[in-house]
């Protein structure tokens, strides 16, 4: 599938097996945090597909159609909360297509803002440099984060 055929959903409620299987899978990503077993994780996805700010693309030619590609974003502080996609998907346009359809989302905004992994941490890598080439400008760095077992940095993207 090209990465222009992307359709990009918003998660109910009867999505959160199929959300939480790709989280279980992206779980080294996140510094091995075990997401699944946490409770704050837990509730702020199903948080977010009841207000409607939880997105997701699958892949609808496989039977079991699983996500691929997975976001969550506040429309009133204008911030990605978490994105991931599956290993098996990355580097096809996934994340983008995530990224356009929040964008259009947050029409109105003037910036909007991402944590991630400070700039020399491997497991960042790979997010930086998608934020990066999305137009995300490396700011501030957060030291200690609640809920994070290491240091964050802030990347901020100025809209238009």
């Amino acid at each position: 599938m090209s990465e222009s055929k992307w359709i990009v959903k918003n998660a109910t409620l009867d999505d959160a097996e199929r959300w939480f299987s790709l989280t279980a899978i992206v779980q080294p990503d996140f510094c091995n945090i075990d997401l699944i077993n946490d409770d704050n994780y837990r509730s702020a996805m199903i948080k977010n597909m009841k207000r409607g700010t939880a997105i997701y693309v699958e892949d609808y030619i496989r039977t079991d159609t699983p996500i691929i590609g997975a976001m969550t974003y506040s429309q009133n502080q204008n911030h990605i909360s978490w994105l991931a996609v599956h290993p098996d998907y990355r580097k096809r346009g996934v994340a983008s297509s995530l990224m356009k359809h929040m964008l259009g989302e947050l029409a109105n905004a003037k910036e909007i803002r991402v944590k991630t992994f400070l700039y020399d941490d491997e497991y960042g890598k790979a997010a930086r440099n998608f934020y990066k080439k999305q137009g995300f400008v490396g700011k501030d760095i957060l030291m200690e984060e609640e809920g994070y077992p290491h240091p964050v940095q802030v990347f901020v993207k100025l809209l238009e």
